[in-house]
């Protein structure tokens, strides 16, 4: 059983319609019903009746709500006493997509902070689903999602029905990144046509959607009409672009002091859909402590740099 479900039960109890329920949730009605009758299949029993006079709870149903508000009542107690462990110490759970930005504000802040004393962080470099799966299920508390701008739609289903908000941290066209040596490294004008000769580096967890834009299509297939390598650590990717002959990735915006220190460079290319977001996630209703808003100042500051 899905303990997280357990308020929506109360919360139909409390307003005696689901449609009412899921508007203060804001999620809609029919996924709220389906998460009333999992909860009734698990216990064996109806849990409401459905009359005209609205959800009227049986008396099983009765039963399983009070045992429902003590736990949610036991949940807001145990997450009483972590916020306030946590404001004692240095301690969070960050998670989002390899992007150097984010790993340069991740580090902009921890040098600015503190860190003699009890110190707890855990930042996690992973794909967008595995960033919601982490923070829906509280083993992390802050993500970023990075997706294509034509498929946020979709995130934002998978947001509500996760019960997680969202904000905009950046909108972004993704740029090539590749040795100064590249054979388009002079080249003005870039279209994805002009890197048909060229060996794509790839994310290798990276789900989609994909900067790349035929990759998903072609390598799901078994296809081998694309040249790409798949890796999964940021220095490896790096090492690659720097040593192979004509390799090249899609990244979001990279610092210049980065880009100086891994003798990399970045330039502009043109392709169908190249727009992208980064959107920052945590639970629904959940508080942030200081040092999570502190990262989040930071990454934006990093933002605010590369958009200038």
């Amino acid at each position: 059983m899905n303990l997280s479900y357990l308020k929506y039960a109360v919360e139909v109890e409390k307003t005696g319609s689901i449609t009412k329920a899921a508007q203060n949730f804001y999620m809609n009605q029919p996924h709220l019903s389906k998460i009333i009758r999992e909860l009734e299949r698990d216990l064996g029993e109806a849990i409401f009746d459905r009359t005209s006079r609205g959800m009227i709870p049986t008396k099983k149903g009765e039963e399983f709500l009070r045992y429902a508000r003590t736990i949610m009542a036991q949940e807001e107690q145990i997450e009483a006493l972590c916020t306030r462990n946590r404001e004692s110490a240095l301690e969070f759970r960050f998670c989002g997509p390899r992007a150097t930005y984010i790993a340069c504000a991740f580090t902009e802040f921890l040098c600015s902070t503190d860190t003699r004393f009890a110190v707890n962080i855990h930042y996690m470099e992973t794909n967008s689903k595995n960033v919601i799966r982490l923070v829906s299920s509280k083993e992390f508390d802050l993500g970023i999602v990075r997706c294509q701008s034509v498929y946020e739609p979709y995130y934002q289903k998978l947001f509500q029905e996760e019960n997680l908000e969202s904000s905009l941290l950046w909108e972004f066209s993704s740029r090539l990144l590749m040795s100064a040596d590249h054979p388009l490294a002079k080249k003005t004008g870039l279209t994805y046509l002009d890197l048909n000769d060229s060996i794509e580096i790839l994310q290798g967890d990276s789900k989609d959607p994909s900067f790349s834009f035929e990759t998903q299509a072609v390598s799901s297939t078994g296809g081998n009409s694309r040249r790409c390598i798949s890796v999964y650590d940021r220095s490896s990717q790096f090492a690659l672009l720097r040593r192979l002959p004509g390799a090249y990735m899609w990244t979001s915006p990279i610092p210049y002091r980065e880009l100086a220190q891994e003798g990399l460079i970045q330039r502009p290319c043109a392709y169908p859909g190249n727009l992208h977001r980064d959107l920052l996630i945590c639970r629904r209703g959940c508080r942030m402590n200081q040092p999570e808003k502190e990262v989040i100042q930071s990454l934006n500051r990093m933002v605010s740099q590369l958009s200038d």
